[in-house]
């Protein structure tokens, strides 16, 4: 991979209000570089996107607008209320015109051009929303540039253009220099990391005799700076964010809009009365899937793992299986750890469902298994073999959400996603030969992407509820 990802940063990751990584925190992450790339309230946005583009059936129903329009006020995505931001911004004087236009490219699928207007200034930019919450900005007052959110860094606009320069740098006449400050929980360096592909950090784990969990460590170590009194603590921090989800999933008022309704709490009380067909279990962690996954749609806080739209599965599988095999709170930080490490080789991707769920659902289940296989052993062998296992069971898997919103079949998807998991973990361990190494998963999984994109320009089937 060209550029390495970060375990934090971009694979558990972002913490969120639900429901879509790259359709509500994607956006509101853009509009927040570009308030501060305006370096004043805003007074007036446009924003263009493509008609046959992704954002064309889930803008409104995965909240996008709002989204924006959080930034664009200065408020904390995390501790607004969606739903009243079209409210705030007419009590503010802020205008905006969300457009779908034909002159736009469809891929990237969420493109969007945005005209940000201040009292004194002015800016457009490009800015693309890859997937699981990663930005880019590539365009910028007509000046090609590339700003990922991910450090701090310095710009230089004017009317003309814009560029990064160092941080001691003077604008000239007419120019302003914009101060960005990171939009991750660790900023980035560019230091060496000890293995760049799945191959090397089995074999890096092999030679090191290193469990996967502290490999972890000396991955994410080396890519932020941070100390793993740090990253442990965040790991702790991200397993207790999706434990408060599945508690407030099963409240019975938890309520959303869209073309389904909770139904976690009903689903809890049929078990618990023996009405349900026992799956063992996998019963508990289905249910903490269901109620994670409706708690995102009622724009509850969550993590995605490695979107919003595959949240549930990955600590479904880690803390409630944890649970029920005895294991303490550390040994699940440690399984959660190895996700993430098993989710970074999957970057490639940008883990969208542009190119098909397989990306989303597929990749939570190979992580999922790979920490549920590492909580049995240290083995990487072994582990290498239910990752690879859990990447190729959902291959080719299609992104078919119903009126572009994350309920159906994504709800029901993470729930079945789970027993799935614990399933290429088990098989792992019996010792069933995967045949595919981890690299080639991911590089097929690009592959089938591509072959799934010219159904359809966007890369997803938005499927309509039939009409009473």
């Amino acid at each position: 991979m060209e550029r390495m990802p970060s375990i934090f940063n971009d694979v558990l990751s972002p913490v969120t209000p639900g429901p879509s990584s790259s359709n509500t925190c994607g956006p509101y992450r853009i509009a927040r570089l570009a308030r501060a790339l305006l370096g004043e309230p805003p007074r007036r946005i446009t924003v263009r996107m493509a008609r046959r583009g992704g954002y064309y059936d889930t803008f409104y129903s995965m909240h996008s607008h709002e989204a924006i329009l959080a930034a664009l006020l200065g408020q904390e995505l995390l501790r607004c209320d969606l739903s009243t931001m079209c409210r705030q911004a007419d009590e503010a004087g802020l205008c905006y015109d969300f457009q779908f236009v034909d002159d736009l490219p469809v891929r990237p699928s969420e493109l969007a051009e945005m005209d940000l207007a201040g009292d004194r200034r002015t800016i457009r930019l490009t800015g693309v929303s890859l997937g699981g919450g990663e930005i880019e900005i590539t365009r910028l007052n007509g000046s090609d540039i590339l700003l990922r959110g991910k450090r701090r860094e310095t710009v230089c606009l004017g009317p003309e253009g814009a560029r990064v320069v160092p941080e001691d740098a003077a604008a000239g006449p007419g120019q302003w220099l914009a101060r960005l400050e990171p939009l991750f929980p660790f900023p980035q360096q560019e230091g060496a990391v000890p293995f760049r592909t799945a191959q090397e950090m089995f074999a890096y784990a092999r030679d090191t005799g290193r469990p996967l969990w502290r490999v972890a460590f000396d991955y994410e170590s080396a890519l932020t700076g941070a100390t793993e009194a740090e990253l442990r603590a965040y790991a702790r921090q991200v397993l207790d964010i999706c434990r408060h989800a599945r508690q407030q999933g099963l409240r019975p008022d938890n309520h959303f809009i869209g073309v389904t309704d909770a139904r976690a709490a009903r689903y809890k009380a049929l078990r618990e009365g023996g009405k349900l067909i026992d799956l063992g279990a996998a019963d508990e962690a289905c249910l903490d899937a269901m109620s994670i996954m409706e708690f995102s749609n009622a724009h509850g806080t969550i993590v995605c793992m490695p979107t919003g739209g595959a949240s549930g599965i990955v600590p479904a599988a880690v803390y409630r299986t944890g649970d029920q095999m005895g294991k303490t709170e550390t040994e699940q930080e440690n399984a959660l750890l190895v996700a993430g490490l098993i989710g970074a080789f999957y970057y490639p991707t940008h883990y969208t469902g542009a190119i098909g769920c397989q990306a989303e659902i597929g990749v939570a289940v190979s992580m999922a298994s790979a920490a549920l296989c590492s909580m049995m052993t240290d083995d990487p062998d072994t582990i290498h073999c239910a990752a690879s296992l859990g990447g190729q069971v959902l291959m080719g898997l299609l992104c078919n959400p119903i009126e572009g919103y994350v309920q159906v079949p994504c709800i029901v998807r993470n729930m079945a996603a789970v027993p799935t998991a614990v399933t290429c973990a088990n098989a792992a361990l019996a010792g069933m030969d995967h045949i595919v190494p981890l690299d080639d998963v991911v590089a097929l999984m690009l592959a089938v992407g591509e072959k799934i994109r010219p159904c359809d320009e966007a890369g997803t089937y938005i499927l309509k509820k039939e009409e009473a």
